[in-house]
């Protein structure tokens, strides 16, 4: 096969506006893993609101989640590799945006966490299919009484406001964190030496195949660097134009089963 991985992105990429996918996505999928292929998951969703989508397609080895920080395996859900933001930095970034009253959370173990929940904590633990808890005291605290280490911060606000969030909080840590956004509302902080882009290269490395023999596929600003880094960079219809300026190639849009039509137009080339 000339190309042997595919990595997918999953909100508005591998599942649709609904939310829900095409089964001609999960034949197509199938098809392709059963020829020998391997089809890879790379979510800034945590691990457990995206394993769930895996299994669903019958998918199984690793699944990549908090933007390629956290590698698991999804028959067993072991966390194989994880980078994390240590206590102080996380604490400290976390006192800043306490500081601007903009809404935010992290993760312990599978539930979101946050010091106070609003209509955007419901919306994010809808959309991932996870719960939250309340910490009822600020997250700088927080983190530190309990020595966490989170794998991303994230901030929650209008679409309007995210825009200048994004760009002030690039000036504040862009030394010493990767920023950037997922969806219009929301604005993610993980650590510097990580994205999709270089959780999709690790496990090139481990299995052995070039960058050449990849194609990604996403729609959102933080899958950007794993379209540049794959042999072949695919923006799906609904992208943003960002995202389809770094793209090769402009697949259907995740309504018309996108995802679909580049594995069966592409991942069967030799």
């Amino acid at each position: 096969m000339k190309y042997k991985m595919i990595c997918s992105d999953i909100d508005d990429t591998l599942l649709n506006s609904e939310r829900t996918y095409s089964p001609l996505l999960a034949d197509s999928i199938a098809r392709y893993t059963n020829a020998g292929g391997k089809f890879v998951i790379v979510t800034g969703r945590m691990t457990l609101g995206a394993i769930h989508v895996a299994k669903s397609l019958d998918l199984h080895g690793e699944i990549l989640t908090f933007q390629g920080a956290m590698a698991s395996d999804i028959d067993s859900g072991k966390i194989l590799s994880s980078i994390c933001i240590d206590t102080h930095s996380a604490s400290m970034v976390c006192e800043y945006l306490e500081s601007q009253s903009w809404y935010f959370h992290t993760y312990l173990g599978d539930a979101v966490i946050t010091q106070k929940a609003n209509e955007f904590t419901k919306m994010y633990t809808d959309i991932s299919n996870v719960e939250y808890i309340e910490t009822k005291i600020p997250m700088s605290e927080y983190l530190v009484k309990n020595g966490m280490t989170p794998p991303k911060i994230v901030i929650c606000e209008n679409e309007e406001l995210v825009p200048s969030i994004l760009k002030d909080v690039k000036e504040k840590f862009c030394e010493k964190f990767w920023i950037n956004t997922s969806k219009p509302w929301i604005v993610e902080i993980v650590p510097k030496n990580i994205n999709k882009g270089v959780g999709v290269a690790r496990l090139a490395e481990k299995y052995r195949i070039s960058k050449e023999e990849i194609i990604c596929i996403g729609d959102s600003d933080n899958d950007i660097e794993m379209l540049q880094y794959a042999g072949l960079g695919v923006a799906v219809g609904n992208a943003s134009p960002s995202v389809k300026r770094a793209a090769d190639l402009v697949a259907p849009s995740c309504d018309d089963n996108g995802v679909g039509w580049v594995i069966d137009n592409y991942g069967f080339l030799k």
